[in-house]
């Protein structure tokens, strides 16, 4: 019996060995079972990544469905890092595709891992990060993330890193409109990719730079070099570059009012766009279309394709295009003869006018100022059609500078931009040609920069002169016919308009009147309170007046406190009404300076044509007689020469 219980205790002793043993060798294999298991997914993502790239450069729709499936097929396989990296891949595409909001809800899943990511993952993080600062505005914030990652990719031995951060600065300086820095950066990145034989991303950036010309008002050379890219995209199938730079060439066509030439690169933009089912393009194909439509006076067909644009108007995030596309819709209900539904167009695009960044705000305003004076000329509010006229004279002004300033940068850039190109063919031949021959080849660039440095500095003199005659001309003209210190017409112009109007109505019955009127004890408030008191009364008083008078009305300010009123189709009574409208008005006008209440009150003489008055002088003499009368009388009071 003991014989046997000790058999049974070295059997189970045994059999605990072995148990032992197989735990332990579990436990050793496991982890290594575990690493094959990461390598293998390692290089599995590897291949998908170079996969997810290769579909991008045909279509980002594809990439994206691609990706997006990869992480829901595999995520019990990923580790952090590894979603992380499909996760950025993802993001960047959506960008690619203009779906900025789901870029930025990925961002910020992204941002909540970042320790995990590698040095080059978060250069392309940063990337992306930039992007989407710069879609929404955060000019500053994207110039800072770009920065950051310059710094950590100059750390790095990664060509094609390095010429993607560099590119992402140039076009950020390029839509910022600094094309000296953007031209440095192009310059850096145009080397690395030269270097690298890439045809590719040569296509990719002489793309881009075709986008640069076309910022600097150079629409030849931007046609010239996108056409270039163009071609090559073409030519290897890559149909969702090739879509890109047939909606820039359109854009382009019709800024130069080559309308056809923009309906025939449209209609191969859609084209492609509907093989790819890429609506955000389609949008655009559809819109440029309804523009050209419009500069050829064809109403019919620019309706069709603004009618066919509102079905992808919802997904529009850019709040330029928003407006742009309220411009066009404006523009064909304009060209109908839709005065009401234009209005409301135009003021939807008004309250988005006030969100657009500074350095698009020019272009914008002058687009929606030129339509509010084409509805106030159609609804024959002629004197709204005069201020909004001379608000456009006045950003017209603006935009001049802005296209002298741009123009000087796109003669750099073309300059520079030769240079860069010398200096390529020198790299390429300096093992064939001797320290002589390369020396004496730098001396010829030297002297060609500096004849070229001296045409453009007389190039940049005599636009300089241009502009200084052309604001000299202007400050004429506002000069002979504006009152400076209140902004409306001089004695100049009112006369001469009101003279025009006797002209016109001296032969029928219509009704003609006018209002002189005279501010009471006016040198007294000048040497009460001072001469820049007296101009902030005037002011004061010609801003209660307008909004006194109607629409119709003209108001002009005739001598130092004297005023006239200019008023067609009114009878005595009409006008006698408005003159004492005014006079109330005036009274209850509450003028504060430098601590001190100033009240004004003025004298009104009223007057109407008459038959037997031989001129518009004489109108006006009875018009003063009774402003006269009015301040004989006791002044504040309105008097009538009937």
């Amino acid at each position: 019996m003991q014989v046997q219980q000790g058999s049974c205790f070295k059997h189970l002793n045994s059999l605990v060995l072995l148990t032992i043993l197989v735990t332990c060798l579990y436990l050793y294999c496991a982890p290594l079972k575990a690493q094959q298991k990461t390598a293998f997914d390692e290089q599995w993502l590897t291949t998908q990544l170079h996969t997810a790239h290769e579909k991008s450069i045909q279509d980002p729709g594809q990439a994206i469905e691609f990706v997006a499936l990869l992480l829901v097929e595999h995520t019990s396989r990923l580790t952090v890092l590894q979603r992380t990296r499909l996760q950025l891949n993802l993001a960047e595409n959506y960008l690619l595709n203009g779906e900025i909001t789901k870029s930025i809800e990925l961002e910020q899943q992204i941002a909540k891992q970042l320790n995990s990511l590698s040095s080059d993952a978060l250069i392309s993080y940063y990337l992306v990060k930039s992007d989407i600062y710069n879609f929404t505005g955060q000019t500053e914030k994207s110039l800072a993330v770009l920065m950051t990652a310059k710094e950590l990719v100059e750390q790095l031995d990664n060509d094609k890193l390095k010429s993607d951060v560099y590119g992402a600065l140039a076009n950020f300086y390029v839509y910022n409109h600094d094309d000296i820095r953007a031209l440095d950066y192009f310059y850096k990145s145009y080397v690395i990719i030269k270097r690298s034989g890439s045809l590719l991303d040569l296509a990719y950036i002489e793309s881009t730079m075709a986008k640069s010309y076309e910022y600097l008002f150079d629409y030849n050379k931007a046609i010239e070099v996108q056409t270039k890219a163009l071609d090559y995209f073409l030519k290897h199938d890559l149909a969702f570059d090739s879509l890109v730079s047939y909606f820039h060439l359109a854009k382009v066509y019709l800024k130069m009012g080559r309308s056809q030439e923009a309906i025939a690169s449209s209609q191969k933009l859609l084209t492609l766009s509907k093989k790819l089912a890429n609506e955000k393009l389609v949008y655009y194909g559809y819109i440029i279309l309804a523009e050209a439509y419009l500069l050829e006076q064809d109403m019919a067909q620019a309706s069709h394709y603004l009618s066919l644009s509102n079905q992808y108007f919802d997904r529009l995030e850019d709040v330029v295009t928003i407006a742009n596309h309220f411009y066009t819709q404006a523009g064909i209900e304009l060209a109908l003869n839709l005065p009401e539904q234009a209005t409301i167009t135009l003021t939807k695009a008004q309250q988005l006018s006030k969100q657009i960044p500074i350095e698009n705000s020019i272009t914008s305003l002058l687009k929606l100022t030129r339509l509010l004076t084409q509805l106030a000329v159609q609804q024959q509010d002629y004197q709204q059609a005069y201020l909004h006229q001379q608000d456009l004279i006045a950003l017209n002004a603006q935009h001049y500078n802005k296209v002298r300033e741009l123009s000087r940068s796109r003669y750099q850039v073309q300059f520079d931009t030769k240079q860069v190109e010398i200096e390529r063919q020198l790299l390429e031949k300096d093992k064939e040609l001797s320290e002589f021959a390369l020396q004496e080849i730098k001396q010829q660039q030297a002297l060609q920069k500096t004849i070229m440095l001296s045409v453009l500095l007389l190039f940049l003199l005599l636009l300089i002169f241009s502009w200084r005659q052309y604001r000299l001309k202007r400050k004429f003209s506002v000069l002979a016919n504006t009152d400076v210190l209140t902004g409306v017409a001089n004695r100049r112009k009112i006369i001469e308009f009101a003279q025009l109007q006797w002209q016109q109505l001296k032969k029928d019955d219509h009704n003609f009147c006018l209002i002189a009127f005279d501010l009471d004890h006016f040198k007294n408030i000048n040497d009460d309170f001072g001469h820049p008191a007296g101009d902030l009364v005037l002011q004061a008083i010609t801003n209660t007046s307008l909004r006194a008078i109607r629409e119709n009305d003209i108001l002009g300010r005739i001598g130092g406190e004297e005023f006239l009123v200019v008023l067609n189709n009114t009878t005595l009574a009409e006008a006698t009404e408005i003159a004492y409208r005014i006079k109330t008005e005036i009274e209850k006008e509450r003028i504060i300076s430098d601590g001190n209440e100033i009240k004004v009150t003025a004298s009104f003489g009223v007057a109407q044509k008459q038959a037997q008055l031989g001129s518009f002088k004489d109108l006006f003499k009875k018009a003063d007689k009774a402003l006269y009368a009015a301040k004989d009388h006791g002044r504040n009071r309105v008097e009538i020469d009937e």
